[in-house]
């Protein structure tokens, strides 16, 4: 018997420290991520909405051990697209992302604080390092993040489980060189940035100890 529970014990930890933190890529589902930017105005309906269309990254993350969290969201400058023609144009000016020189927008994820779980739901702050126009700047971006064990499959017939982060940040313009002047005027001095991105992981995790499958 006792060889039979240390046989078990050993599994279990070889087990643990294989899956202690599972990669996430946000390439697969790709269709399911979202960057959103809203600049306030003093003009039309008082806002204005744009989009990224490329959006890449991978996060490494293990329940068991949150804090540890650590990855990379990058986001193409040029696929920012906005629902008004004049801002579309006017914010890949030299004023603001200068995205022919700039090409790149990026987030380094270094670790989560603070955090708490609710239900399946992890509440965090991430902090990191914010890249625009070629400023890096420290960060804290509160976050949401929901572990959904085994449902790659149902989006591409792949094993693996999903890792969907969500996230609200207001960026002072002023600090990352985005100039509210010759191209894009009337707005506020900072913006609001939503994040909604699904990250898809290579295997299943197992059925270990953790708040989420409790």
């Amino acid at each position: 018997m006792w060889k039979f529970f240390t046989g078990v014990m050993v599994t279990f930890t070889f087990i643990s420290e294989n899956v202690s933190a599972m990669e996430f890529d946000f390439k697969p589902l790709a269709s399911l991520c979202r960057v959103e930017v809203k600049l306030s105005t003093s003009f039309g309906s008082g806002s204005v909405r744009g989009t990224f269309g490329k959006i890449a990254g991978k996060i490494a993350f293990a329940p068991e051990n949150p804090q540890d969290t650590n990855g990379r969201i990058s986001l193409s400058s040029r696929s920012l697209r906005f629902n008004n023609a004049k801002i579309a144009y006017d914010s890949h000016s030299p004023e603001w992302l200068n995205s022919s020189k700039y090409p790149e927008i990026s987030f380094q994820m270094n670790s989560l604080r603070a955090f708490s779980w609710h239900g399946r739901e992890l509440r965090a702050d991430a902090d990191g390092t914010l890249t625009i126009k070629g400023n890096e700047k420290a960060v804290t971006i509160p976050m949401s993040i929901h572990y959904f064990r085994g449902q790659r499959r149902q989006y591409e017939g792949k094993a693996g489980d999903l890792l969907k982060i969500e996230g609200l940040l207001a960026i002072p313009i002023s600090e990352f060189g985005l100039s509210a002047g010759a191209g894009i005027d009337g707005i506020g001095k900072e913006v609001e940035v939503m994040v909604s991105v699904t990250g898809a992981s290579n295997q299943v995790r197992p059925l270990l100890p953790s708040p989420l499958f409790r």
